[in-house]
Order: C-alpha cells, then structure tokens, then sequence
C-alpha cells in the first residue's frame, strides 16, 4: 500500500509539472489512498518545524537556506502550503518510491491548526513556535484553543524553541521540560510604559494574575514576572544584546548578524533560526556567517521606495492579526516626522467568506494621535470600516480620505500630499501598490 501510495503521489506531481501548475492535490490523493502516509516515510536525521500565528515562512526559509549553504540537500515547503496535504505533498517529492526521504534535512512550515496531523507523523527534533496571537478570529477563536492545538502535536522527544519574552508561551512549561529559550535584552528601544493600549495576553498562564513588567519592548513582549505564583521571565540560551536598525544588524550572544528589514519581529524570526541552527550544532561563528550569507532585503515584507522627492514605506501586514499591524506602527512611531498613512486591502481572507473586523479593533491606531499626520487615506471594499476606526481612535476626521481602489489611492499621494507616506498593507495590495508608486515615478 506505501508504494502504491506514493507512485501515484508522484505521478500527480509530475503531471503538475508539466503543466507546470502546483497544487496540494498529489497530497490530498496519497492521505485519501493511506491516511497514515506521512508516517511511513523515514525521514532524515536533522527534522525541523515551526509553528505559530505569524514568522513562519521567513523563519523556515532563513533556516533552510542556511542549511543549503552547508551543502545540505533540504526538503522544505518554501511555497507556502503549510497544511498536512501540502506538507504531504513536498516531502513525497523527495521521497523515493519506497520511502526514504532522499534528502539530509527536513524544514517544515507548520499551520498551528495542523500541527497535531503532521508532528507526530515526521517527529521533529525541534518545534518553534514563534508565537500565539489573536489570528484569524472565525478560524482559530482564542488563545487557547489554538495553544491546546498545537500542544496536541508535541511529544517528550521534541524540543521546543520559544521566545522567552512571551508570557503566553510558558504555558508550554507547564506541561514540557525540553524547552530552550531566546529573548531580546533590554535596549534602547525598551519601555517601562506600555506603548500600546490594545495588548496580548499579559496575565500569568500559571494562575491569572496581571503580570508585572520590568520593561516591554512590544505589546505584552518584555521582561515579566508574577508577583503571586513568582513565575517569571526564563532565562534565555540566545540573546539579542545591541539592536541597530539604521544598519540592520543585532547583536546575538556577541556575534554581530544581520537582519533583513529594520521592524522587530525581522529580529525574532532572525533570532529564532540563529537559536535552531545552533542547537543542531553548527558552531555559532558559523551560524553567524550563514545567516548574513543569506539576509537580504525582503522588499515583500519591507520596502522604501525614493518617490516625488520623499520616501515611501511599503509594509505587507497580515489582515486578521493585528499584531502584524502593531509591528508597523511600531516602526512608524520612530519616525518622528510628518507623514501621510495609506492602509487597505483586497480581501480579508482568501480561506472563508466572513468579513469579520474585529482584529481591526486590536490595531492600536491611537498611536498615531502622537504623530502629525498629514492625511489619512483608507483604500479598499472595507475603506469606510477603516475609516470608522480611524475616527473611534479620535482621529482629525478631516484629514480621512477613502478611496476604492489603488488608483485613486495612489493619484492622490501623488498630488495632495507631500509628505513621507507610511503604506500599511496586507500582500494583496503589496505588489499593485509598489508597481503604481514607481509608474507615477516614471511619468
């Protein structure tokens, strides 16, 4: 049954190649023909998964890659289909008929929602989690629900990569002892006040008490402790000890490496792959150097473009996570200047047909009332829902424009405003809006 499973899983998957269409269906086939499939393969030595509501492809790819640079044939989802059928399907291709996985290393990006179907099946050896957030709110509900997912695919055997500076992810101690750990230090960038008013979770996982900070560096981030049950911040065996953003370089256990883009969670992805890397045993000298190797701009996620005599951010944002969105109010926040704020999107989701918003309302766009804001322009079928939280967030209603589509959007930037502009966008609107920007450039 294995290798009839698998013979048809790669004739599926060379019929998508000379088509050349990809597709999670040679996976979905083999899980129809064995449900138990993934299973029966024998994975490589080095099996690596990462899971969590955001950073997972930028941290899957920065791992991966690295590893190809140490002449390591890796197996990884690189195109972004983390579900079992996708994951399925991947690992078949580098499988041979009989089901080895012909490759040194596997590197999965996991959906926390699927991470019970896969883990068990490939047994990684190290499972990140990067973090749990309010994501997707129709589909993952709350906290908890997708944390008892996700502890669901966990094992005695694996060891676990989290970030100290959560909170929320010591509930993992309370049931695991695997764990290792990495933190950003305290740095300039810290605070003693909470920056943001609408928070993650910021009481104990152990006993619900608010937790008490020594300093934050982002939303419920930081150094915590519990002054009733004294749970507190663990130590850390990878820390973040300098941060520069104007040379987008971080200082890890003394080692001076590069991040892609100057935003903080580039620093925890980045952070996260160095602690993986190491824990393999790779020498960290070595780590270093291929993570430099293989940090380069990720104009997707961050671009500055040169524009009218003025620069234009281009930030891609998740939509139903408002922490993407808090992450790029964070960095606007250092800029101290004026500035107009373009925000919008397509579609809110291309997985069901819920226009939910209430992920809109975790956005902390009060920031922005300590900032001169020269316009704000809200382009998109839910223009008028941004707008209306724009103004909740008591925001000068006369400086709120809406537009329906990039077009507009963008023939406005380029004659009403004179400002830096600030371009808060999910992926869809990402690419239409950098093409526009530089065709307005060139007329």
């Amino acid at each position: 049954m294995k290798i009839f499973t698998i013979l048809v899983a790669k004739i599926i998957i060379l019929i998508g190649k000379i088509l050349k269409r990809g597709s999670v269906l040679p996976g979905n086939i083999a899980l129809r023909i064995d449900k138990n499939i993934l299973s029966k393969l024998e994975m490589p030595k080095i099996v690596i998964a990462v899971t969590g509501s955001s950073g997972k492809g930028s941290t899957t790819s920065l791992i991966a890659n690295s590893l190809r640079d140490l002449n390591y044939k890796v197996t990884h989802n690189i195109s972004g289909s983390n579900l079992n059928t996708g994951i399925l399907t991947t690992i078949l291709e580098d499988t041979t008929i009989t089901g080895k996985v012909k490759t040194d290393a596997v590197v999965v990006e996991c959906d926390e929602r699927f991470a019970k179907f896969v883990f068990p099946a490939i047994k990684p050896a190290f499972v990140v989690v990067t973090n749990i957030t309010r994501d997707q709110p129709p589909r993952q509900g709350n906290f908890d629900i997708v944390y008892n997912e996700i502890k669901k695919a966990i094992t005695n055997d694996m060891t676990l990569v989290l970030n100290a500076d959560d909170p929320y992810l010591q509930k993992f101690a309370l049931s695991f002892d695997k764990i290792v750990y990495y933190s950003v230090d305290k740095n300039e960038y810290s605070s003693k006040e909470q920056l943001f008013q609408n928070l993650n979770l910021i009481y104990c996982p152990r006993c619900n008490t608010k937790l008490d900070y020594k300093y934050l560096h982002f939303e419920n981030i930081g150094y915590y402790e519990c002054k009733n049950c004294h749970l507190k911040h663990p130590d850390s065996k990878f820390e973040v000890t300098d941060i520069n953003y104007n040379e987008c370089e971080i200082k890890i256990n003394k080692n001076n490496v590069k991040i892609p883009f100057p935003m903080l969670f580039a620093i925890y992805n980045t952070l996260a792959a160095y602690s993986v890397l190491s824990l393999i045993g790779i020498d960290e000298n070595k780590v270093t150097e291929l993570i430099n190797n293989n940090t380069k701009p990720n104009v997707k996620q961050y671009n500055a473009i040169n524009w009218d005599n003025r620069t234009v951010y281009v930030l891609n944002n998740k939509n139903e996570n408002s922490t993407t969105f808090n992450h790029s109010l964070l960095l606007l926040d250092r800029d101290k200047d004026a500035k107009t704020v373009i925000i919008g999107w397509k579609e809110i989701s291309r997985r069901y047909k819920f226009n939910d918003l209430s992920w809109l309302y975790d956005i902390d766009f009060e920031i922005l009332n300590r900032h001169k804001i020269e316009n704000l322009v809200c382009v998109g079928v839910q223009r008028y829902d941004i707008a209306t939280r724009l103004k909740i967030a008591d925001l000068d209603i006369n400086k709120i424009k809406c537009f329906e589509t990039l077009e507009e959007a963008t023939k406005f930037l380029k004659c009403s405003t004179k400002e830096n502009i600030y371009a808060i966008l999910n992926f869809d609107y990402v690419d239409p809006f950098t093409k526009l920007i530089k065709e307005e450039e060139n007329d």
